[in-house]
C-alpha cells in the first residue's frame, strides 16, 4: 500500500525541525563521481589494463575501440554512483590540436591521471612532455605511472609469478626493479608514484594489481575513494577501502566540529526513500532520535550506507537495507562516539560479507566495543 504524504512531526527542538525540514530530497543528493583519465601511446596496453582493474559487468563501452578520439567507460550503481574513465588516443594522435585541447578539458575534470607506459619502450620524452603539459595546465592534478607488460622483460620465457621486485634477486625481479626505477628517475618530479603491472588474459593471472588499486584509492580525495573502491576487481582493495571509510568515520566522530558536521546530512531522508520509497520513515524515525544523539545517529548511519553500497556491490541480489537489523544499534551509544562507530563499522562489515542474522550482528557490535579501546585494538 502506498504510504501516506509525510508529515513533519512535532520536533523536539527548533534545531531538530530545521534539520528536517531543511534536508534535501532523496533525487537531489549528489553522488558525486569519480573520473580517472588514463593516457599513454598505442600498445601501451591501456585496453587490457581497464579490463584487469575495473569490474566489467557494470561497464557501457563502445563496440569497437576508438584511436582518434576519447573512449568513455561508464561504470554506475543501483544508487546512480559513477566512476567513468576516459581512455585518450595514443600520443601520436594527441598531437593534433583538437584532441590534445579535448583531452586536457578531461584532465580538468578528473580526479586523477593513469599513464601507461611499456616496459620496453625506453623512450620516454613523449611521456615526460605530455605530463608537463598536463602539469602546466592543472598543477594539483595527481598522477600515476603504469609500467605494463613487465612480463616481457628478460628473462623473456620467464613468468612465475609472485615476485617481490622490490628487493628480490631472482632475474626477473631484477629487471622489473630497473624498468621501473629508470621511469622512476625520469618522471618522478611530476609523477612520484611508478608501479608494475601484467594484466590478465585468458591463460594468464594479473599481477602487480593490489598494489596498484590500493595506490589509486590513495590517490582521490577520501570522500570518493568509497565510491571508487567498489568498482575494484581486486577483494583486497575493496575489503581494506571498507577499512577506510570506518578509519574516516572514527576520526571524523572523534571531533566537535566533524559529529557537527553530520547534522547537514540528509543521509536519514535518503536512505528512507530509497528502502521504502517516501521520506515518511526518516520524519517518525527522527522522533524516536534524542536530540543529543542526533549527530552519532546520522553518523552512523552514513557510516552504514557507505559500507552497504561497498560491500554488496557485487552481489547479484544483494540484500536491503535493513533498518530492523541496525537500528538498536544505531540508538545505543554509550560509549565515546568514535569507539561506537568503529564497533559499528566493523560488526557491520560481517554482517553484510557473512550474512550473518540480527541477534549476531548485535553479538558482533558488543565484542568490538569490549574491544574499542585503540590499545587493545592495537
Amino acid at each position: 500500500m502506498p504510504l501516506a504524504q509525510p508529515v513533519l512531526p512535532k520536533a523536539q527542538t527548533q534545531t531538530l525541525r530545521e534539520i528536517i525540514s531543511q534536508a534535501n530530497p532523496s533525487q537531489t543528493v549528489e553522488q558525486s563521481p569519480v573520473n580517472l583519465l588514463l593516457v599513454g601511446r598505442t600498445g601501451a596496453g591501456k585496453s587490457s589494463l581497464i579490463n584487469t582493474l575495473f569490474i566489467e559487468a557494470q561497464a557501457e563501452v563502445d563496440a569497437l575501440p576508438s584511436t582518434d578520439r576519447i573512449q568513455d567507460y561508464h561504470w554506475q550503481t543501483a544508487t546512480g554512483e559513477t566512476l567513468t574513465l576516459w581512455d585518450s588516443p595514443g600520443y601520436e594522435q594527441i598531437d593534433r590540436e583538437d584532441l590534445r585541447d579535448q583531452v586536457l578539458d578531461h584532465a580538468a575534470h578528473a580526479d586523477l591521471v593513469l599513464l601507461a607506459t611499456p616496459a620496453l619502450d625506453p623512450a620516454l620524452q613523449m611521456d615526460l612532455d605530455f605530463l608537463k603539459d598536463l602539469q602546466s595546465e592543472i598543477s594539483d592534478l595527481p598522477m600515476i605511472a603504469i609500467v605494463t607488460q613487465v612480463d616481457r622483460l628478460r628473462p623473456i620465457r620467464e613468468w612465475q609469478p609472485p615476485y617481490d621486485w622490490q628487493h628480490g634477486d631472482r632475474l626477473k625481479e631484477v629487471s622489473i626493479r630497473e624498468a621501473t626505477q629508470y621511469r622512476a628517475s625520469l618522471l618522478g618530479q611530476i609523477c612520484p608514484l611508478v608501479l608494475p603491472i601484467v594484466t590478465g588474459s585468458e591463460t594468464r593471472q594479473p599481477w602487480g594489481t593490489e598494489a596498484l588499486s590500493l595506490a589509486i584509492l590513495d590517490s582521490i580525495a577520501p570522500a570518493k575513494q568509497l565510491r571508487l573502491a567498489r568498482f575494484f576487481k581486486n577483494l583486497d582493495a575493496r575489503t581494506i577501502g571498507a577499512a577506510k571509510i570506518i578509519d574516516h568515520y572514527t576520526f571524523q566522530m572523534a571531533t566537535t566540529q566533524g559529529l557537527a558536521a553530520f547534522l547537514k546530512s540528509p543521509v536519514l531522508s535518503f536512505i528512507s526513500t530509497l528502502a521504502t520509497g517516501s521520506p515518511t520513515l526518516a520524519l517518525l524515525l527522527a522522533e524516536k532520535i534524542p536530540v543529543e544523539q542526533l549527530p552519532v545517529v546520522i553518523g552512523k548511519l552514513q557510516l552504514a550506507y557507505d559500507l552497504f553500497n561497498l560491500l554488496t556491490a557485487d552481489q547479484l541480489n544483494p540484500p536491503s537495507f535493513d533498518f530492523g537489523a541496525i537500528w538498536g544499534l544505531l540508538i545505543e551509544n554509550s560509549a565515546s562516539p568514535e569507539h561506537n562507530a568503529w564497533a559499528f563499522g566493523h560488526a557491520l562489515t560481517e554482517y553484510w560479507t557473512q550474512s550473518l542474522t540480527a541477534e549476531q550482528l548485535r553479538s558482533r557490535f558488543e565484542y568490538y566495543m569490549k574491544t574499542a579501546d585503540p590499545n587493545v585494538r592495537n
